[in-house]
């Protein structure tokens, strides 16, 4: 396993964590982290696009209490499927480790 994206996105904005190459799949697994002081909301979509539909969500404003994690795992996912991810402060980081192979 080896780790595949990292970000801190700004509050309420969503971010690409990792994206699957083409000719690829991958297994995945993703952990949100808050490092601050208050609770923050989170969300995590499985999407072919930068901007999730509703449908997409697998977590959806979850409440991640300070110092708490969030971990999702064995997501699959084919080639050009990306994770994005969202929180309700800057204080959440977002972490995707796993192993791609060739499809």
């Amino acid at each position: 396993m080896s780790i595949l994206g990292t970000a801190l996105p700004a509050a309420n904005t969503l971010a690409t964590l990792y994206e699957v190459p083409t000719g690829r799949r991958a297994v995945v697994n993703v952990a949100a982290c808050n490092k601050g002081t208050a609770a923050a909301k989170v969300r995590v979509a499985l999407t072919a696009s930068a901007t999730p539909a509703e449908s997409e969500f697998i977590e959806f404003d979850v409440s991640l209490a300070a110092t708490e994690v969030l971990e999702r795992t064995a997501l699959s996912l084919a080639a050009g499927q990306k994770i994005v991810v969202q929180a309700s402060a800057a204080t959440v980081s977002f972490n995707a480790w796993g192993i791609e192979e060739v499809a």
